[in-house]
């Protein structure tokens, strides 16, 4: 459930901040059952954002396509969401040709109409494979990416690689800092910490943030962070993970 303080979280956000001319909020449709979610928070929000999830790839000695929703699930996808399972972190370095070739029929599959409709990759990397994991992305743009907005889902475990700035720049478009499900649950120490990290980032960056806790998380108290990530020139918003949960309330805190 949503944590039991979020009504007070919420209101502490509402203090104005300068916050980034392209900011947006949205939400990532997972199942079918985030397709109502977003209807209800359009209600108060109409402009909220719609990241689907389409695929998930695995590998098990080539690279297996599992479909997951529709792209048209919802009208207008303003980001498409292609997830790697963990199975990739077993993978050889030279899995970027068939990724590319996977990726590449799944592009065509969507349709001409979102031909230029941005592309998020939402994969654990280990922390010790960023480095190939930024050379498979950038096989990925060269090839079946070429010409989209590539954003990936980040942890805060990768963020803490001094390396990381190096690596991603001129790969990415941005990245979506995901601070649910980490197993490192909020603290006003690590919050302080991620804010000093994307600060020192030039890459644009979005908030992950979760509307659901599982036993012994309180995903909602990372909400206490977001003025301070919104201060922050690299900001460009927050999506929020349902996982069933309606959002509305957080919503409606969010620039």
């Amino acid at each position: 459930m949503i944590g039991g303080g979020l009504l007070g979280i919420v209101l502490t956000l509402t203090a104005s901040t300068v916050v980034a001319v392209d900011a947006v909020v949205g939400q990532w449709v997972w199942s079918r059952r985030d397709i109502p979610i977003l209807a209800r928070v359009r209600q108060t929000r109409p402009e909220t954002a719609a990241a689907v999830s389409i695929a998930e790839l695995e590998w098990d000695g080539e690279v297996r396509v599992k479909l997951r929703l529709s792209p048209r699930a919802v009208p207008t996808p303003d980001q498409l969401v292609v997830r790697l399972d963990e199975s990739f972190h077993r993978a050889p370095a030279d899995v970027a040709a068939a990724l590319d070739q996977a990726f590449a029929r799944l592009m065509s599959a969507t349709g001409s109409a979102l031909i230029h409709t941005p592309v998020e990759i939402d994969y654990d990397a280990p922390a010790s494979h960023l480095a190939l994991y930024a050379d498979l992305l950038r096989e990925l743009r060269a090839g079946s990416l070429r010409g989209r907005s590539l954003w990936i889902t980040t942890l805060i475990a990768h963020l803490q690689d001094p390396d990381f700035a190096a690596l991603f720049a001129g790969v990415i478009d941005g990245h979506v800092a995901q601070v649910f499900d980490t197993q490192e649950p909020w603290t006003p120490e690590r919050g302080k910490a991620l804010v000093g990290r994307l600060a020192r980032i030039p890459i644009p960056f979005a908030a992950g943030l979760g509307a659901f806790d599982r036993e012994g998380t309180d995903h909602a108290a990372w909400l206490r962070v977001l003025p301070d990530l919104r201060a922050l020139p690299t900001y460009r918003g927050a999506w929020v993970f349902p996982a069933g949960f309606d959002w509305t309330p957080m919503s409606r805190s969010l620039p």
